[in-house]
């Protein structure tokens, strides 16, 4: 079955205090894990407030950088990577798990794929991580919420 791993937003105005650490997670998931992938999505929120200020913090020389102007990371071009490529399963992780995530995670399975999200390399705002996974447990299947990924930050 081939992989997708999408990153959502994980970007410089959307981090900060209590969500610092979700950038080297990611980062250092990508990096250690990228050849399990056919495709790797990288989302960037563009929108108007941030013009000019906001910067990626996860990278990777295979990704595909998609800028996105809602919350769905499902956009027309990384439905065409996905196309391109035959992914039938796609992995998420990111920001903001009651928003982003939840909306690609709705739009990835309402298009028919295959849905995981790596649960520890998911952050939320609003500290609503649980309520978010638990209603991802409820749609995918506590199967499809799985646990890896994270690991210390700081070493």
């Amino acid at each position: 079955m081939k992989k997708a791993l999408v990153v959502l937003d994980v970007q410089n105005e959307f981090l900060g205090n209590t969500l610092d650490y979700i950038a080297p997670l990611c980062q250092r998931y990508v990096n250690s894990s990228a050849n399990e992938y056919d495709a790797i999505i990288l989302t960037h929120w563009v929108y108007k407030e941030a013009e000019g200020k906001s910067e990626l913090l996860v990278s990777h020389p295979s990704a595909v950088t998609v800028e996105k102007h809602g919350y769905s990371g499902l956009t027309a071009e990384t439905k065409a990577v996905f196309d391109e490529r035959g992914i039938e399963q796609v992995h998420i992780a990111g920001v903001d798990s009651e928003g982003a995530v939840l909306a690609t995670m709705f739009a990835c399975f309402d298009a028919g794929y295959q849905v995981q999200i790596l649960e520890r390399l998911v952050a939320s705002y609003h500290g609503r991580n649980w309520e978010s996974m638990t209603i991802a447990r409820h749609i995918l299947g506590p199967e499809n919420v799985v646990n890896i990924g994270g690991d210390r930050v700081y070493v």
